[in-house]
């Protein structure tokens, strides 16, 4: 085990060094550190298991959030909210927000993900499999570990903007065509609706399956629409960057979890790659995702935050 621990250390000093040749030691240390914080954190996440409102691993990655936001946010802010299922029943489900002061003011940026798995793998053929809960390792398991891994950041480098980090609920608890999706990010944007609008924050980021191995993320429609500005500098910096899995062509129409502060009028934008194979199924797995399209898209993020 000590040879095997030695080894591995070595060859990530060897590769920061190498990386250092062309990018400077800061940068290079800081692209394996966080790639390392963040992966650590969905390796975590895959461990609890699904995560469908209710089950073991729901309540042990809310902990896990719990615990970070203590370590590193300015202020941990819980939103318990209740769900009536067309069963009748009444869940309580909880959005988590870690918030970070910014060091000159102003509304604040809202980076958000869902937290939540698919109660049921609908997207599988085979009937039997259909009834089971999704791992969902990509599907709000590598954006979780993104924003876990912002907490670490921005603890030590605190954003001009004021950042809160939002760890949403129940975005994918019901079946398609019945109401009860998005439920965390509604019930966020329609509170917003009882506060003044100087409160509202400057701009909603939603990620959302970023971790496939081949990550491809177009501009999707309802973000071009609401908030082509803040695309457009999030893609400056992707090309910027050399970050070849940013696409500028436009592909997709997706209701995600910018989508109801884009529809009250916020500027709200989505990252996303909608092209994943294994949406909704059992195959949804940690093997699927790599690190490198995790962290290509919390480094394009951490600098867009930076200008703003």
């Amino acid at each position: 085990m000590k040879k095997t621990f030695i080894k591995v250390i070595s060859i990530v000093i060897l590769g920061a060094c190498l990386a250092s040749v062309k990018t400077g030691t800061s940068e290079a240390v800081n692209a394996e550190k966080y790639s390392r914080i963040i992966w650590n954190y969905l390796e975590s996440l895959c461990e609890f298991g699904p995560r469908n409102p209710g089950s073991e691993g729901y309540f042990a990655t809310i902990e896990l959030i719990r615990r970070v936001g203590k370590k590193f946010a300015d202020r941990v802010v819980e939103k318990p909210f209740w769900v009536q299922t067309s069963e009748g029943k009444n869940i309580r489900m909880l959005n988590l927000e870690l918030q970070f002061a910014g060091t000159k003011g102003g509304a604040p940026i809202l980076i958000g993900s869902h937290f939540d798995t698919r109660p049921f793998a609908d997207q599988e053929k085979d009937p039997q499999k259909k009834l089971k809960p999704i791992l969902g390792a990509n599907d709000g398991g590598s954006s979780t570990a993104v924003l876990l891994g912002l907490a670490h950041y921005l603890f030590q480098h605190p954003a001009p903007r004021p950042v809160h980090l939002v760890f949403f609920d129940g975005e994918d608890f019901g079946a398609t065509g019945s109401g009860l999706n998005l439920l965390g990010s509604s019930h966020y944007a329609q509170s917003l609706l009882q506060v003044d609008r100087s409160s509202w924050p400057h701009w909603v980021l939603v990620i959302d399956m970023i971790g496939d191995r081949d990550l491809q993320i177009f501009k999707e429609s309802h973000s071009l629409k609401g908030s082509g500005r803040f695309l457009d500098r999030i893609y400056s910096i992707a090309e910027k960057q050399k970050m070849a899995s940013f696409k500028p062509q436009s592909k997709f129409t997706i209701f995600d979890d910018h989508y109801p502060f884009h529809k009250i009028g916020i500027p709200a934008t989505v990252l996303i790659d909608f092209d994943y194979p294994y949406w909704h199924t059992l195959e949804d797995t940690l093997d699927k995702c790599s690190p490198e399209s995790m962290y290509s898209v919390f480094s394009v993020v951490t600098e867009t935050i930076r200008g703003l």
